[in-house]
């Protein structure tokens, strides 16, 4: 099960500290470390494998302008991420395509405490939404993003960031998160964010979430989180129900429900979505596909359905 969790988590919002799990291993569902031996079955795997050598030979390089003269753990860098291109075509909007991308890269000439994120979207964590169902903050302007992340350790609770993004902004981020595990089946995760971009200004974010593991492995969770927003005043809130069904080694199906709104001009509902995603890698352990049949209700258009399907291929890379 905690191959699963490692395989999902890009699609379940959950926060970086995991909740530990029962030993019931799902190997197939793991993305390979860096490190494994790479065997050549076919073209798809020799290509997974030049991408990796590439981003590490890339990274190098970045790691080795923070090096001292003489010193070569810039050669140990290494990058790890994932690229993901979907189709969500839905009624009233057949054309929408999505291409999303992570990439984590840790500088070992800064002591591992440092690290380079290039991202799709500010939250390196988090966004399984949707495309035409994410926040409004993130809906409203591109927001590929470049940041520095520090964190004293591995283990520290608190982190930072410093880097640029949402329409070319410079923007400073710290964030402290931490979890409460009552049992291997039942824990809290909590986070709270304050950050400040230059013309959007002042903005911070709360999260909670509660996460069950079943003894047959089935994963619920409910997600709360509450942004605030300076520029404008209101605040945009979000509750999401999340149930996880593995189906074999290789698969598994998320079921999700989520309600959002905001304060502006009064307390109101802005969004309601569900869906069912079936996710899957018959093929390679780093080569994922998606089905997601959805339905969405939105303000914008008075709240009648729009149903669609959202079709993803996502390959990982790295470690």
């Amino acid at each position: 099960m905690a191959c699963i969790f490692l395989a999902v988590c890009p699609l379940l919002a959950m926060p970086a500290t995991p909740l530990p799990v029962p030993d019931k291993p799902a190997p197939a569902l793991q993305v390979p470390h860096a490190d494994a031996p790479v065997i050549h079955d076919s073209w798809m795997d020799e290509w997974q494998d030049n991408l990796t050598s590439s981003m590490n030979y890339t990274v190098q390089q970045v790691d080795n302008f923070f090096a001292l003269k003489g010193a070569d753990q810039y050669n140990k860098a290494r990058a790890q991420g994932r690229i993901s291109l979907g189709w969500e075509p839905r009624s009233r909007d057949m054309s929408e395509f999505d291409l999303r991308f992570k990439i984590r890269v840790k500088l070992p000439a800064l002591e591992n405490r440092v690290d380079l994120l290039l991202s799709d979207d500010e939250n390196f964590d988090n966004q399984a939404s949707i495309k035409a169902a994410r926040q409004p903050i993130q809906r409203r302007s591109d927001n590929t993003t470049i940041a520095l992340a520090y964190r004293a350790s591995d283990d520290a609770k608190l982190s930072y960031r410093l880097g640029t993004g949402r329409r070319g902004q410079i923007y400073a981020k710290t964030r402290f998160e931490d979890m409460a595990a009552w049992s291997n089946q039942l824990a809290l995760f909590y986070d709270a964010e304050a950050y400040y971009y230059n013309r959007d200004e002042f903005g911070a974010e709360l999260g909670a979430t509660i996460q069950y593991i079943s003894r047959h492995d089935h994963v619920f969770r409910f997600n709360n989180r509450y942004f605030y927003r300076d520029m404008m005043e209101d605040w945009i809130w979000r509750h999401e129900a999340q149930y996880l069904h593995p189906i074999d080694e290789q698969a598994a199906m998320i079921y999700t429900l989520f309600v959002e709104g905001g304060t502006e001009p009064e307390n109101q509902v802005g969004e309601v979505y569900t869906s069912a995603k079936w996710r899957s890698n018959p093929l390679r352990e780093w080569l994922f596909f998606e089905l997601e049949p959805f339905v969405l209700f939105l303000r914008d258009e008075d709240f009648k359905p729009s149903y669609g399907m959202a079709m993803r291929v996502e390959v990982y890379y790295g470690g």
